[in-house]
């Protein structure tokens, strides 16, 4: 979390930055419609759930680490307003928060990607694994974002900027700093991205005359995954990769590293915002593209059923 005016070092709690204000309104508005949407999602799957159906397990877990963000965003949106007022460990919890519901996220869709590929065209592999092979890869995907959290727990604390207290990263070298950013998006955006392209593409060459792809509204929502993934999550790991580079060229080429680090701070003020807007837009995005959400939960039995009978 990364919202924080470095320009400004006279800040005081009677001047807000505009920046802070805009990005209050973002996150607030963020909240306001992504908790409600994400309960609704909650209230409406569990009412529909089958225990043979996947889909909507991983619809439901996605809403869970959805709301697991957006629950942080009321102490964030205090931050930016007056600083961090709370302790340390408060710090570091809420960060961590974050980063378990942003890795959660992200291997939940890419699983969701993984699971249609299996499904369909090995479904008598996939129907071995059962009810509590589906409950342990679930288990495993929290528990891996748990342990990939780790060095957001690890770098993250309170530090005095001026008159206020910032809750940020903080970095012991450059070398920690550069290490951190391509672990996060190598193994948060790149392997899941690939992972998700593979699956979609290898499944839509060996199926598309199938009824899978013959549904326009699934077709139509196998697209918004990608595109969305995609949009709001590549201009936050850019951002990664443009500190790295400046980290690179800070010994031979100090002036372009300099720019590059000013860069990558305005521009990390402004995406850090994007992963709250992925976990507002969610449940709209899996929910509600079809009529209705009830629509969207009875399509899902059928199109598990359709899966099952056209594959191989």
């Amino acid at each position: 979390m990364q919202q924080r005016n470095n320009s400004n070092s006279s800040f005081s709690a009677a001047v807000v930055p505009v920046a802070n204000q805009v990005s209050s309104a973002v996150l607030g508005l963020c909240f306001l419609l992504g908790m409600p949407g994400n309960i609704m999602v909650v209230v409406v799957i569990l009412r529909n759930l089958k225990k043979d159906n996947f889909t909507l397990q991983l619809m439901l877990n996605l809403a869970a680490s959805d709301m697991l963000c957006l629950i942080t965003l009321p102490l964030w949106i205090h931050y930016l307003f007056v600083g961090w007022t709370f302790s340390p460990a408060v710090c570091k919890l809420m960060t961590v928060f974050v980063f378990i519901s942003l890795y959660t996220s992200v291997m939940t869709v890419t699983l969701m990607s993984v699971q249609r590929y299996v499904a369909v065209l090995y479904s008598q592999q996939w129907a071995k694994l059962g009810g509590k092979g589906e409950k342990a890869l679930l288990f495993s995907l929290w528990l891996l974002a748990c342990i990939l959290s780790s060095p957001a727990a690890v770098t993250s604390n309170v530090r005095k900027e001026g008159a206020r207290h910032d809750c940020n990263r903080l970095f012991t070298s450059d070398g920690q700093r550069a290490a951190v950013y391509i672990f996060e998006t190598l193994l948060g955006f790149v392997a899941p991205f690939a992972i998700l392209v593979t699956s979609y593409c290898r499944l839509h060459r060996k199926v598309h005359e199938t009824a899978f792809f013959s549904s326009k509204r699934l077709t139509k929502l196998v697209t918004n995954i990608l595109v969305t993934f995609f949009i709001l999550w590549i201009p936050f790991h850019v951002v990664h990769i443009i500190s790295v580079v400046g980290i690179v060229l800070k010994s031979s080429h100090p002036g372009a590293s300099k720019q590059l680090f000013y860069f990558s701070t305005v521009a990390g003020n402004i995406v850090g915002s994007f992963p709250f807007i992925n976990s507002c837009v969610n449940p709209f995005l899996y929910a509600f593209a079809s009529q209705s959400l009830r629509q969207r939960t009875d399509d899902s039995h059928q199109m598990d059923d359709r899966m099952q009978s056209s594959a191989p």
